[in-house]
């Protein structure tokens, strides 16, 4: 089978991981990967030619672009996959539009998160469930008689869609993100080792729906209460300035490090203790299965389907997104736990359960075979 995959492109990300770890999984099995990437090729294409994975850039101007389209239509008609496999809303339209032109047979679509509206209150983010963009959820809509099959990542996100963007439910199907095991495995954080320090940590681009702020807050509470505590940050984004610029208003400096873009994403968990995110808006993301693959608790906000792999109470604890304190007292539960290597081998052991992707990329064949045979 080949399957084409179209992303907007391969910066770093959960998606973008997601997508070569699937063609990694694809090749290995004796299929054909291609990737797509509509803009430019970013940051793991390098990785994935190296490994055999085909990556083609269309670099779309900003706006719309038929020129864009047919040359996507020209390389589908050379490259004649039997699966066209789309990820997020931003890329869909394209994909649909050429696909039908080029007469690709299977096109699937996955969203990743549910797109909602994140307003400032008081100098704070708030998130809504109203739509960001309008137009863009009308060009999706208008996509659904020609896209076989939607792919949401968690429940929460499928019910999402349902509910408030009236996406058929029919069509839609979880297939739940899934990590690379053995690489964490073989490269193991221990927590609790280095007490009295205690190293919390966290990897996110740096936009609005991350909250790095909130984190932030949550943390000078923290650092009040645990003096030798530490907080890793790893990303880089627009925000990345108000980011620093909060650390120092907060005189963190000194407890707050940042690392920028991490390539080796094994060897920075393995040296933190206790993984926390406070998100606003998530699906599932791949960095908190690669955290609890890595042996590491979680902490972080009740935000997408984080909730439908960690688990609270027994390697996770929550706090409502936004709440700082309610963050903050949940950081400082956990970090107080004296058998913090425990609590970590406990989310290993749901992760090698039912987040492994050699299991998701199985659910997408199932699907794939689906949809082209009925």
């Amino acid at each position: 089978m080949k399957v084409v995959q179209f992303v907007n492109n391969l910066d770093m990300g959960g998606l973008e991981r997601l997508a070569v770890e699937l063609a990694y999984r694809q090749k290995a099995v004796g299929h054909e990967p291609v990737i797509y990437c509509l803009t430019h090729r970013g940051f793991f294409a390098d990785e994935a030619e190296a490994r055999g994975v085909r990556v083609v850039a269309f670099e779309k101007p900003a706006g719309p672009s038929l020129a864009t389209v047919r040359k996507i239509v020209k390389a589908l008609r050379q490259d004649a996959p039997d699966v066209l496999h789309t990820h997020n809303h931003l890329v869909h339209h394209y994909g649909v539009a050429a696909g039908r032109l080029a007469g690709v047979s299977a096109i699937v679509n996955t969203r990743h998160r549910a797109e909602m509206e994140i307003k400032t209150h008081d100098g704070r983010f708030v998130l809504t469930t109203n739509s960001p963009d309008k137009s863009a959820d009308l060009i999706y809509r208008a996509t659904m008689p020609w896209t076989d099959a939607l792919v949401m990542i968690s429940e929460s996100t499928r019910q999402f869609f349902i509910r408030h963007r009236g996406l058929p439910a029919a069509k839609t199907h979880v297939i739940l993100n899934g990590a690379p095991l053995d690489r964490f495995v073989s490269c193991p954080a221990s927590p609790g080792a280095e007490r009295p320090r205690i190293r919390f940590g966290t990897a996110s681009r740096m936009v609005a729906e991350k909250d790095h702020f909130t984190l932030l807050r949550a943390f000078a509470e923290v650092a009040r209460s645990i003096p030798d505590a530490e907080l890793h940050i790893a990303g880089d984004g627009p925000l990345c300035s108000r980011i620093r610029s909060v650390i120092d208003a907060e005189h963190l400096a000194e407890r707050v490090i940042l690392h920028g873009a991490v390539r080796d994403v094994p060897d920075y968990l393995k040296r933190l203790d206790i993984f926390v995110m406070a998100s606003l808006n998530e699906g599932l993301p791949i960095i908190i299965l690669e955290a609890m693959a890595a042996g590491l608790p979680i902490v972080s906000t009740r935000a997408g389907g984080i909730h439908e792999a960690a688990v609270d109470g027994l390697n996770a604890k929550f706090a409502e997104p936004g709440d700082s304190i309610g963050l903050a007292r949940q950081m400082i539960q956990m970090a107080r736990c004296r058998n913090l290597a425990e609590i970590g081998a406990h989310g290993r052991g749901v992760v090698a359960e039912r987040f492994q992707i050699d299991r998701t990329w199985l659910e997408y064949e199932k699907l794939f075979d689906r949809v082209r045979f009925g």
